[in-house]
């Protein structure tokens, strides 16, 4: 991404994080547990360290790939396949979730979202960022103006979040940017303005987002049960569906970005064909029990990730012992004496 996409880097990192989940504050539930101001502060905060940690190392190890390298070394292998594993999940979760918003249309509309992700996906980052700023700013706007006309608020409860509960919280941020992390890592790569306001700007926009969606859902603790809640609080309303699909597409393509591009490098049509149809297959699986069984072990997972990196982020040295890791602040062109004379030389030999 060039300079004059900051807007585009903005609201991908913010879509990211805005999925079916989110939206239809099924997740936030599971993690929250009720509408609390010290908790959604607490969200914010993280959602910004994590945001920031991750866009720094890409830029300092030149993407995702290298980030991975550069913390992990010679376990970055495994640690890799993990994150595709989580990311694939999400793919389910975002596909699930969209039979369980519209069940008379399944499976064609989880089948149009996929065909949706693999036409962004080829275009790469630059497409992301596009569908992320067309789509994302308008959602967020609904769905405040939604809950507004319904009246749909509840005031936060006390007491304050306490530390269980702010662990829940911390958890639900790792899962949250370890899901993200190979986008927030190229965008690290490839945006200019990867900095502390972009993060912060994307960080306040979901702790704003999530205090909206709980206090509409805690409104009516009837909505609890539901695999949509937000859903249930609006009484079903058409538009909520509609917005709900958009914070699906964003969410599921940012997911399936990772493994639509590993899928075509190794096998081509064949590779990508089988990822979409192992996605919709898996689609079939409750939304619900996705969030409920698989998130919070994926969150685990999170954790040792985040601060794995955060370590190596803060010395400036990898984590694990890395032969062949991307050297810090990969993108500086500099060489040592020893290698300019050697490169040197070698060029004056093939000239000659």
């Amino acid at each position: 991404m060039k300079k004059a996409d900051g807007a585009g880097a903005l609201f991908t990192a913010v879509g990211t994080v805005v999925g079916a989940g989110f939206v239809s504050g099924r997740e936030l539930l599971q993690f929250f547990g009720c509408f609390r101001l010290s908790a959604v502060w607490c969200a914010g905060i993280l959602f910004f360290a994590g945001f920031f940690l991750f866009m720094r190392l890409g830029r300092r190890f030149g993407g995702f790939e290298g980030a991975l390298k550069g913390v992990f070394g010679r376990f970055s292998r495994p640690v890799k396949w993990v994150i595709l594993f989580g990311s694939f999940v999400s793919c389910a979760g975002m596909l699930s979730a969209s039979n369980a918003l519209e069940p008379q249309a399944k499976p064609f509309l989880s089948l149009a979202f996929l065909a949706v992700a693999c036409l962004v996906s080829e275009r790469g980052m630059k497409g992301i960022g596009a569908l992320n700023l067309a789509i994302v700013p308008l959602l967020l706007v609904c769905v405040t103006l939604l809950v507004a006309s319904r009246g749909a608020f509840s005031r936060p409860e006390s007491p304050e979040a306490d530390f269980p509960s702010l662990l829940s919280v911390a958890l639900y941020v790792c899962l949250n940017v370890f899901l993200s992390m190979p986008v927030l890592c190229e965008l690290g790569a490839h945006t200019e303005e990867g900095g502390a306001g972009l993060c912060a700007a994307a960080a306040l926009i979901i702790a704003a987002a999530i205090g909206l969606i709980l206090s509409a859902v805690c409104s009516d603790k009837n909505s609890y049960p539901c695999d949509l809640p937000l859903a249930y609080i609006l009484n079903g309303a058409k538009l909520f569906s509609l917005l709900a699909s958009g914070g699906m597409l964003t969410t599921l393509i940012s997911s399936f970005y990772p493994l639509y591009a590993p899928a075509g490098r190794r096998l081509g049509f064949w590779g990508k064909a089988g990822l979409f149809a192992a996605a919709e297959l898996c689609s079939f699986i409750r939304f619900g029990r996705i969030v409920a069984e698989v998130y919070p072990m994926l969150g685990i997972f999170g954790v040792f990730v985040t601060l794995a990196s955060g370590i190596v982020w803060a010395k400036g040295s990898v984590f694990f012992s890395s032969a062949g890791a991307a050297p810090p602040d990969s993108g500086r062109k500099t060489k040592s004496v020893k290698v300019f004379i050697k490169d040197f030389i070698k060029e004056r030999n093939d000239f000659y």
